[in-house]
């Protein structure tokens, strides 16, 4: 396991009692000197309890219209499902509900895809509810790219994003990635041009270099 990459700099650290289904017996929320007036943020896994909310994300047009793939529908059936495939461990995903102070519900989610491979895992995104403008994304992929170096040992983390997509490229270059590549025509889309697909990625150091106001340096 690799070491921690810095003391978090916060006001004094919360430790709360994990929700029930959460494996490690604690849940540290992180408040961010360096962003006081902003809502807390943290991850946990996810909990049966969580379909509703990820009905609610996956039938969110303002949501969903920057993913890479999109659906024509999405059922509670279907959240259901999602979110049991969640809470599994077994394999090489790992998915973890957003949680933001002052929302009953998880707003969001963030993943590693592929790890525990020689190659590097990709990471994942969606803010699903309007909690735009307060860097809550940015501290939800913060959070979890410190996950795949600091508990899984990841060389390098990447993602995949659709190059119209200019929100999710500022949020990672906040965050030190490079942006490696672009595939072009890689997207198809319905009654529309196939959008572009740019690669972006980033190595520890340049990831704690970069995020050194969130967790100190």
């Amino acid at each position: 396991m690799a070491a921690p990459f810095g003391r978090p700099r916060t006001t004094p650290r919360e430790v709360c009692p994990a929700a029930p289904g959460v494996r490690g017996g604690l849940r540290i929320v992180t408040k961010v000197l360096a962003v006081s007036d902003r809502p807390q943020v943290s991850l946990r896994r996810f909990e049966p309890g969580d379909a509703a909310a990820v009905h609610r994300w996956f039938n969110n047009p303002a949501a969903t219209a920057s993913l890479m793939e999109q659906r024509e529908s999405f059922s509670l059936e279907q959240a259901e499902g999602w979110a049991r495939r969640a809470m599994d461990d077994s394999g090489e995903d790992r998915k973890f509900a957003i949680v933001v102070e002052g929302y009953a519900e998880p707003v969001g989610f963030t993943a590693l895809y592929g790890l525990f491979r020689q190659t590097a895992p990709e990471l994942g995104a969606l803010i699903g509810d309007d909690v735009r403008g307060k860097g809550v994304g940015r501290r939800a992929e913060a959070l979890t790219i410190a996950k795949a170096f600091d508990e899984y040992d990841a060389h390098r983390v990447y993602g995949r994003i659709p190059a119209r997509n200019e929100i999710a490229k500022k949020t990672v270059t906040s965050l030190g990635w490079v942006h490696e590549g672009t595939m072009r025509a890689h997207l198809r889309r319905e009654d529309a041009p196939a959008d572009d697909c740019e690669v972006w990625g980033v190595l520890p150091d340049e990831f704690r270099a970069a995020t050194a106001d969130l967790f100190g340096g």
